[in-house]
């Protein structure tokens, strides 16, 4: 089958496993979907759900020794379970890009920015050095930084977390990929700065046209950004939705528990003491899921039926999806 030149990212029953001594530890369990061009995809869920490994399977930063892989995933048609290093080495960087959590631990303490972005230039262009130069400034100046030359020139100790983060999507962004992966891009800076970041996260997949995939538990910035969400719970996808559908008519137990849990602005006359809604227990360890539906534990809407079989990913309407036994009558509830 001809690949689609449009989709820049697809998973196909995609399963992972870690080898563990003479056992194997199952980390996804048949996870699909499919990342356009130009479109703005989310990923949501608690820590521990599964998000963060599907992206650094992505770019196969996960220790491939020790990893097996059923199902497919493919980036612009190419298979990155399968593919060699050095196709790996092309595609980092050229067709897809990663920014991580923390820029601190990602960026070299003793080289200064214009040394850190020529690094990701030089490995996919040859320039000479005044067109490397210009491509640098004007990265910097992408990303909204009102002084290049002198950032340039710095270490990544001598700038803020906002800037190092700008800093981070330059060089993610130096080769114009096709795909963005932005993990938790805002976990380590400050309100007003994560706004920031994530606006210029948003204008720069907008005016590039990336496929861009946002992991986050942050459903805010989902329902004012994404186009289409995957909600991951214990390592399997649990609902998928467009942004508008999902929020308007979630589906699973634990879609409807993340949404409520969103802290809001209280209302006049509203109580003081007011507590904030919060899905009771925790993400239970993938060494020892329960038995049947993984979220079981914790559901006040669980059944017997609930706690011995897991439910199959149903379709409830146009590309909605859901893994719940009861997703009809949850379809039926305001």
């Amino acid at each position: 089958m001809t690949p689609d030149p449009d989709i820049v990212l697809e998973a196909r029953n995609l399963s992972l496993f870690l080898r563990q001594d003479a056992s194997e530890l199952k980390i996804v369990d048949d996870v699909s979907f499919r990342v356009a061009r130009g479109e703005f995809f989310a990923l949501i869920g608690e820590s521990g759900s599964g998000k963060t490994t599907i992206a650094k399977a992505v770019m196969r930063l996960l220790p491939t020794a020790r990893l097996r892989i059923t199902g497919s995933l493919a980036v612009t048609g190419i298979d990155v379970a399968q593919a060699p290093e050095r196709v790996m080495r092309r595609l980092r960087g050229q067709s897809m890009s990663m920014i991580f959590q923390e820029p601190m631990t990602s960026l070299n303490p003793i080289m200064k920015v214009e040394a850190q972005i020529a690094e990701a230039l030089q490995a996919h262009q040859t320039l000479s050095a005044a067109a490397q130069r210009e491509r640098i400034m004007q990265l910097l100046a992408d990303v909204r930084f009102d002084n290049p030359a002198k950032v340039a020139t710095q270490y990544p100790h001598e700038l803020s977390g906002g800037m190092r983060q700008r800093v981070m999507i330059a060089i993610a962004l130096a080769n114009d990929p096709l795909l963005l992966i932005a993990d938790e891009p805002t976990t380590a800076l400050d309100v007003t700065i994560q706004a920031q970041i994530l606006a210029l996260i948003l204008d720069l997949q907008k005016e590039l046209g990336m496929g861009l995939v946002l992991i986050t538990h942050d459903l805010g910035v989902v329902a004012q950004t994404a186009q289409r969400v995957i909600v991951m719970y214990a390592g399997k996808k649990v609902e998928e939705a467009d942004v508008e559908t999902l929020f308007a008519h979630p589906l699973h137990p634990y879609t409807r528990g993340l949404m409520a849990s969103i802290p809001t602005v209280p209302s006049p006359g509203a109580k003081a003491s007011a507590r904030l809604v919060e899905i009771p227990g925790m993400v239970p360890s993938l060494t020892n899921l329960p038995k049947g539906c993984a979220f079981a534990p914790r559901c006040e809407l669980a059944i017997q039926r609930c706690r011995e079989e897991y439910p199959p990913l149903q379709a409830w309407g146009t590309d909605h999806l859901a893994a719940c036994w009861r997703a009809a009558e949850t379809a039926r509830s305001p």
